[in-house]
């Protein structure tokens, strides 16, 4: 007699229709599984659990809205791992789905689009970045009345896409719009509030603005004193570019005290200082 070998991920579907649980019901769970293993940090417990809802979810259709709802999940387990060849076809295929049932301007698609331009920069792939942002950015607009925390990190995501390209002029409107949001949203002393003003600052900088990047690397510098502590990384890094500045524009003195500061951060936590900022993507 031959034994037939049933993969895990069929062999779970299998057993939920044999005992009869409602698959709609175990779909969810399933799901929820994925969800809390990738919080957990278990991107191999939350692809089996994933990859086993959506068995359950194609039992429903191939266009059913629960297969682009799980293949989001699994796009991000895969972004987490940095498989984002594997992520942009799961994130591909959730908006193709979604597509599929006429639904085409919700947040659930707002968020898909988000999460491929993402992976997509990821990849190097800028330019084709750049128009998912927008629609995610068009769609929560409508939706929310650009004032939500989601509208602003599309708007950060679209400027560091700008500023990774050195498109400047293009990176500066997006970026002052999410400081502006997170802002009103969390007040001025928060972090969200002075990693977009440092991206700013580099921006003006850069376009040799120097009058609007110099008060905002100050502020920078008092935002991550406040929330992150005197001896922490990023406010050193806010002090060396607000040096870097100083010097260019001649004011010596004051750019020196700020790399005496920054220096002995970095001694501190036993990392080599920098005299110029450090831009990341």
């Amino acid at each position: 007699m031959r034994i037939r070998y049933i993969p895990a991920v069929l062999f779970a579907v299998t057993a939920v229709i044999a005992f009869g649980q409602d698959p709609d019901s175990a779909w969810k769970e399933l799901l929820i599984q994925g969800q809390r293993a990738t919080m957990d940090q278990k991107p191999a417990a939350a692809e089996l659990s994933l990859k086993q809802a959506l068995r359950l979810a194609e039992r429903f259709g191939s266009n059913d809205r629960r297969v682009a709802v799980t293949m989001n999940a699994l796009g991000l387990v895969y972004k987490d791992e940095k498989k984002y060849g594997e992520a942009e076809k799961s994130f591909r295929r959730a908006l193709e789905v979604l597509d599929a049932g006429g639904v085409t301007e919700t947040q659930e698609v707002a968020e898909m689009n988000f999460n491929l331009a993402g992976v997509l920069v990821d990849q190097g792939k800028q330019q084709a970045a750049i128009p998912l942002y927008g629609k995610s950015l068009t769609i929560l607009l409508q939706e929310t009345g650009g004032r939500s925390l989601r509208v602003a990190n599309v708007h950060c995501a679209l400027g560091e896409l700008y500023r990774s390209m050195k498109a400047w002029a293009d990176a500066e409107g997006p970026l002052s719009r999410c400081a502006e949001i997170r802002e009103a949203d969390g007040g001025v002393v928060n972090a969200g509030v002075g990693d977009a003003l440092y991206s700013l600052a580099i921006v003006y900088e850069k376009q040799g603005k120097f009058d609007k990047a110099e008060p905002r690397y100050r502020l920078v510098e008092k935002i991550r004193e406040q929330t992150s502590g005197i001896t922490s990384p990023g406010f050193a890094q806010a002090l060396e570019s607000h040096a870097a500045l100083l010097k260019s524009m001649g004011r010596e003195q004051e750019a020196a005290k700020d790399m005496v500061l920054a220096a002995s951060i970095r001694r501190r936590a036993g990392k080599p200082g920098t005299s110029s900022p450090k831009p990341t993507p």
